[in-house]
């Protein structure tokens, strides 16, 4: 199927500059583009996933405890974390 679309001299400019660079046609290009927009327009499909929670259990990283700015403070003076 063939279409007509009106593209302003300047964006026809960089379409055909953007084509020649990538090895392709503009009308290449022109179709990758409305493909991939269409793709991303399409919803997507839901997955079902089959997990249990927590993802890792606490017995393998120890009890979890809240985090406290003075904790931040903590972490972000420590000299082991200096570029």
């Amino acid at each position: 199927m063939q279409a007509t679309v009106d593209i302003p001299e300047p964006v026809l400019h960089q379409l055909e500059m953007l084509a020649r660079r990538e090895g392709a046609t503009p009308s290449d290009l022109i179709r990758r583009i409305v493909e991939d927009h269409v793709a991303r327009s399409q919803p997507s499909v839901a997955r079902s996933l089959n997990v249990s929670l927590p993802l890792i259990p606490a017995s393998e990283t120890g009890p979890i405890r809240p985090v406290m700015g003075k904790d931040v403070d903590e972490l972000l003076s420590d000299d082991r974390l200096t570029a």
